[in-house]
């Protein structure tokens, strides 16, 4: 088969860019936070970008709700954040639902919508 339907996936990146529309800086960050909760600066560091870069980063990864923010007291006064990705059992679930849906409104408009051939 050619054109939508041929497309298949190699990579969970390949398919978190597709899902969700994330950039290589944000696939790399989420998949990084897979091992656990890392702060805005251990994240840097290890993904070799500036702080504020990483803070947008999460930023668009938390409203596309694959990041958790938790925060943290400093015994001084104040809080930082600690960042960890969502479960990737949740996000497989994310992604399935996605297909369903997809497939369920594509069936429905195809049954429904698309012209009969006058022969």
């Amino acid at each position: 088969m050619v054109g939508l339907f041929s497309k298949s996936f190699d990579k969970k990146e390949e398919l978190l860019c597709c899902a969700f529309g994330l950039r290589d800086s944000e696939i790399t960050v989420y998949l990084y936070l897979i091992d656990g909760p890392k702060t805005v600066e251990e994240i840097a560091v290890v993904v070799e970008k500036d702080r504020s870069t990483v803070q947008r980063v999460l930023n668009r990864l938390h409203k596309k709700d694959l990041v958790d923010r938790r925060t943290q007291s400093i015994d001084r006064g104040g809080y930082y954040y600690k960042y960890i990705s969502k479960s990737t059992e949740k996000v497989r679930e994310e992604i399935l639902t996605q297909l369903d849906d997809w497939y369920e409104a594509t069936r429905k408009f195809l049954l429904q919508s698309w012209p009969p051939t006058s022969q």
